[in-house]
């Protein structure tokens, strides 16, 4: 259910296998999804894993963001979302999380405490995207 919809949402125009992520069965990766009933309406997953370029241990990058169009705009992302950083935030302190988000989402990471950091990119075939990082120093109860 969750690259189906990660297929239909984020990579409509390449193959299903795209939505696979390396680090998807990893133990310390971290997956939400959010139900309307049984049926899957949104789904996030949280990977340890450092930016391009760093060492840095501590590191959460949020892959995968996908909400359904016809739940999107009532607060299935905003939850998914907070519920990643919630699960960062109670792991080793002080971490970053990032994403490459595409820009046109930019405006909802904003919200919730991310900046972003160096100029809008291309990612083919998925289009413009933005590095977008939010550091976390204390724990959220």
């Amino acid at each position: 259910m969750t690259y189906t919809l990660r297929h239909q949402t984020l990579r409509p125009h390449q193959s299903l296998a795209s939505c696979t992520y390396p680090l998807d069965e990893e133990t310390s990766s971290y997956h939400v999804g959010a139900f309307l009933q049984q049926d899957l309406i949104g789904v996030g997953s949280l990977f340890r894993e450092a930016q391009d370029g760093s060492t840095n241990s501590t590191s959460w990058r949020i892959r995968g963001m996908a909400v359904l169009d016809s739940a999107q705009g009532q607060g299935v992302g905003g939850h998914i979302l907070q519920t990643l950083i919630n699960y960062a935030s109670k792991q080793e302190l002080p971490c970053a999380i990032w994403c490459n988000g595409r820009s046109t989402a930019q405006g909802f990471y904003t919200r919730f405490g991310f900046t972003q950091h160096g100029p809008i990119f291309d990612l083919p075939p998925i289009g413009p995207h933005v590095l977008l990082v939010k550091t976390i120093t204390s724990k959220i109860i």
